[in-house]
């Protein structure tokens, strides 16, 4: 069925960590935890056991706006987060030495979700950033994941290396 599938994109919105659906008996579920167990229920699935995967993280620009009033903490899986922010933390991103709030919560999600698909596959993860507000950042996640195709055509280690198991399209999900 999926045979002639090289690359499984999977996206997930950057900002549902505090938002609910509800189901059709009544239940309300965590946007963000639903997501994860999709994912968890895809990467398990037989037909995708040697498929490489791209996590695309969307609505980076809305989870700037966001992550100021809204904890990421609100969602049980990222309880533990607890970042290093500067008294100036707004100051600090691109241009400063110290993540912004929202690009260390990016990387928290990015190596939850790594750390995931690591524990299911014992492969790397690739995950790629997308804000709404810069339509490029669409075309480099699809750019990245024809890249990810031929890497493994040069050298088939670099998608089976398990040090490779946090690297990201901007390297900013590059610790564990």
């Amino acid at each position: 069925m999926f045979e002639d599938t090289d690359v499984i994109l999977f996206s997930v919105s950057l900002t549902d960590y505090d938002e609910y659906y509800v189901d059709s008996k009544g239940v309300a579920t965590n946007k963000m935890l639903a997501a994860k167990n999709l994912f968890e229920n895809i990467i398990a699935h037989p037909n995708f056991k040697k498929k490489k995967f791209v996590l695309i993280l969307t609505k980076f620009d809305l989870l700037e706006e966001k992550i100021e009033h809204v904890p990421l903490k609100r969602c049980d899986w990222f309880c533990e987060f607890n970042p290093v922010i500067s008294n100036n933390h707004k100051k600090c991103g691109n241009n400063g030495t110290m993540p912004s709030l929202a690009q260390s919560a990016f990387q928290y999600i990015a190596i939850k979700f790594k750390r995931l698909f690591h524990s299911y596959t014992e492969r790397t993860l690739f995950v790629s950033l997308v804000t709404g507000l810069e339509p490029d950042t669409i075309d480099e996640a699809l750019r990245y994941g024809r890249e990810v195709i031929e890497w493994e055509k040069w050298d088939p280690s670099i998608v089976n290396d398990k040090s490779e198991m946090t690297s990201t399209t901007n390297g900013d999900a590059s610790t564990s």
